[in-house]
C-alpha cells in the first residue's frame, strides 16, 4: 500500500514537473538595453522585477549599454533585441538608420532647471554662468527651453558651463562656481532638501518623448508576435505603475537610494508625464522630427510613419480590450 502511495505521487508529481518544464522552456530569452539604471527607465525595471513580462512568455534582461553600441547591435541582428531610450532609435532613424519606435511611456522630459537660493526670477539669471551635461542633447535642449520660458535668452543672457556627471554639476552649485544648473529626477528633490530652488519643470514646457520600446525594422517585420508580447508588456506595466503608488514608490526608494518622501515626489512626477495609452501626438513627433533633422543637418523628406509605428501597440490594445 505504501508502495502505491509513493507511484501515485510520483505520477501526480511528474506531469506538473514536465508542465512547469515546458513553461519555462516556452518563455522566449529577449535582451533590452538603455544607456543608464535612471528613474527614467523606472516602469522598465517595475515590470521585469514584478514578472509582468515573463506573464507575456518573455524572459526579459536589462543591460546598460550607450544608444549607438545598443543601434548597431540591434540592426547586427547580435546581442541586443531591443532598446528603451526611443529617443536614441528616433535620432538613429532620422540618420537613416533602420530604426523604429512602437510605443512611448512619457511624454516629456524629466529634468528641473535648479538655482542658487539668491535667484528668484529669470531676471536674475542673466550674466550668471548655467551647468549642463554638454552642449547638445536632451539636457541642453532642456536647459535651453526651461531659460526661454523664464524670459532668458540662453544664447546671450546667461553662460551655459559644461560641467559632466549631475553629481558634479551639483557639487559645483555647492561650491558656488555655477548659479544655476539642469538636473534630472530625483537630483532635483536632494538638491532642493539641500536649500536649491526650483526655478522651473522643463517638462512643462518641451515636450520630448524619450523612453519606449524601439528595434529594428527588420527584426518587427521577422518576429511580429514576439513584439506583441512585448508590448503586451508594456502596457501592463504601464497600467501596474499607475495604479500601485506604495509598491511603485517603494521600488524607487529602494532601486535609486532615496527616502519615502523623495520617492513619493519622484513617483508624482513620474505620473504626470506618463502618457495615458503609449503614444504621444502627432504634431509633439513632427516638432521633435524637424528639431532633429536641424540637429543632424538631415535634409532629406522624411516619413513619420516610417520612424514611428503605432499599428502593433494599437493592434495589442484592441486584443486585450476583448
Amino acid at each position: 500500500m505504501k508502495s502505491f502511495r509513493i507511484s501515485l505521487a510520483l505520477a501526480l508529481f511528474f506531469p506538473l514537473g514536465f508542465a512547469a518544464s515546458v513553461k519555462a522552456q516556452a518563455l522566449e530569452k529577449v535582451v533590452i538595453t538603455h544607456s543608464s539604471d535612471s528613474v527614467s527607465i523606472t516602469p522598465l525595471l517595475y515590470g521585469i522585477e514584478k514578472g509582468l513580462y515573463r506573464k507575456e512568455g518573455i524572459d526579459l534582461n536589462f543591460r546598460v549599454l550607450r544608444g549607438e553600441l545598443a543601434v548597431s547591435s540591434i540592426i547586427g541582428g547580435k546581442d541586443v533585441d531591443y532598446l528603451y531610450g526611443a529617443g536614441t532609435a528616433f535620432f538613429a532613424a532620422v540618420r537613416g538608420l533602420p530604426m523604429k519606435v512602437f510605443s512611448y511611456d512619457f511624454k516629456s522630459v524629466f529634468f528641473y532647471l535648479m538655482g542658487n537660493p539668491g535667484i528668484r526670477s529669470g531676471q536674475d539669471l542673466k550674466g550668471k554662468k548655467v551647468a549642463v551635461a554638454s552642449l547638445s542633447g536632451t539636457g541642453a535642449a532642456a536647459t535651453r527651453a526651461s531659460l526661454k520660458a523664464l524670459g532668458v535668452d540662453p544664447d546671450r543672457d546667461v553662460t551655459m558651463i559644461v560641467i559632466g556627471a549631475a553629481s558634479v554639476r551639483m557639487a559645483a552649485m555647492d561650491a558656488g562656481s555655477v548659479e544655476a544648473a539642469i538636473m534630472p529626477v530625483p537630483w532635483n528633490i536632494r538638491m532642493k532638501q539641500k536649500g536649491f530652488k526650483e526655478l522651473i519643470f522643463a517638462g512643462k514646457v518641451m515636450s520630448q518623448p524619450l523612453t519606449g520600446l524601439a528595434t529594428s525594422r527588420e527584426k518587427a517585420e521577422k518576429n511580429p508576435q514576439q513584439l506583441k508580447k512585448m508590448l503586451r508588456g508594456f502596457i501592463q506595466t504601464m497600467r501596474a505603475v499607475k495604479q500601485d503608488k506604495a509598491g511603485v514608490a517603494d521600488f524607487i526608494a529602494k532601486k535609486f537610494g532615496l527616502d519615502s518622501a523623495a520617492a513619493e515626489e519622484t513617483y508624482k512626477i513620474m505620473l504626470q508625464t506618463m502618457t495615458d495609452d503609449g503614444t504621444v501626438s502627432e504634431s509633439d513627433l513632427i516638432e521633435l522630427l524637424e528639431q532633429t533633422k536641424q540637429e543632424t543637418g538631415t535634409k532629406r523628406a522624411i516619413v513619420l510613419r516610417d520612424i514611428v509605428d503605432y499599428a502593433p501597440l494599437r493592434q495589442v490594445m484592441i486584443e486585450m480590450s476583448r
